[in-house]
């Protein structure tokens, strides 16, 4: 846990203990080995407790303004709809929103063991602008600006492989490098071209932390980001992202990519699109001829 002399020494430029041990670190807390106590109980608490009331005091709606978050969608027409028709949008059931909920929950537990592990973690939900693109990152830790994830199992193997920059339908290093570049005049984070994601997976328990030398993103973010609000100003909407897949290696039938599959304006893309239920997940199918024997929800939300 930080004491008070520790936080002094970081307003002195001193640094009180290197990212590069955080997981090993946070592994100690959990162990039982990093002197959790009541204060530590307490300050979690309230921030759960607000995560809470946000998510489930009102109604949810669509963001309909650009952010950070979003500067890594990888469909440009997706982000023309949540700006231009958010009216759009497939409104959410309860449990992606509890989802969303697990996930805010997962990110205050895993700073507050950060915390009491002697890391300093600051700038939290602070808010950062890059060209007038807003959003809020997660926090800045022991200098470095880092995005906590909570991710399945197969997901988790991505980052602890740092394999995202081969693999990232969701964009997550556009976002990250976006957080990187808006805080380059920030002092609380000493490093200005890294950022890493500190990633839980919420299965199995496991922790990694992925990091990425931003340098090039860097020196194209002032490019891409005026390239977006070229496309979201626009009165038309840009070309579909991504094309339908076959459904198998042998099946006739065909697919919504990923990236589709998991997009609130599906039904704005591919109006006709029947949701099928798997035992592993929905599969939204744009062309049937081979008739799936699982059951078939009409008239989907998500």
């Amino acid at each position: 846990m930080l004491t008070q002399e520790d936080i002094d020494n970081w307003d002195k430029g001193y640094k009180v203990k290197d990212i590069s041990t955080l997981v090993a670190d946070m592994e100690n807390v959990i162990k039982g080995l990093g002197d959790w106590n009541e204060a530590v109980n307490s300050n979690m608490a309230m921030g759960i407790a607000k995560i809470i009331k946000d998510r489930f005091s009102k109604p949810q709606t669509p963001r309909t303004n650009l952010s950070m978050s979003a500067l890594g969608t990888p469909c440009h027409r997706k982000l023309w709809y949540k700006v231009n028709k958010s009216e759009l949008a497939i409104p959410l059931k309860a449990n992606a929103l509890l989802k969303f909920a697990y996930g805010d929950i997962i990110e205050e537990l895993a700073l507050s063991i950060a915390k009491q592990a002697g890391h300093t973690v600051m700038g939290q939900q602070d808010r950062m602008d890059a060209h007038g693109i807003k959003g809020s990152r997660d926090a800045v830790i022991d200098g470095m600006t880092v995005d906590v994830k909570s991710a399945s199992p197969y997901s988790f193997k991505k980052f602890k492989n740092g394999e995202l920059r081969d693999n990232d339908p969701f964009g997550y290093i556009s976002q990250l490098s976006s957080y990187v570049y808006a805080a380059k005049d920030d002092p609380l984070v000493t490093n200005k071209t890294h950022g890493a994601f500190l990633v839980i997976d919420k299965v199995n328990g496991h922790i990694c932390l992925d990091t990425y030398d931003f340098t090039k993103e860097i020196e194209t973010k002032e490019e891409e980001v005026e390239a977006i609000k070229d496309v979201v100003a626009k009165k038309t909407p840009p070309k579909k992202g991504f094309s339908p897949v076959k459904q198998g290696k042998t099946s006739p039938n065909m697919k919504l990519d990923i990236q589709c599959s998991y997009c609130e304006f599906k039904k704005a893309c591919f109006p006709t699109a029947r949701k099928f239920v798997y035992s592993t997940g929905a599969v939204y199918l744009t062309k049937v001829v081979s008739l799936p024997k699982v059951y078939e929800e009409e008239n989907w939300v998500e």
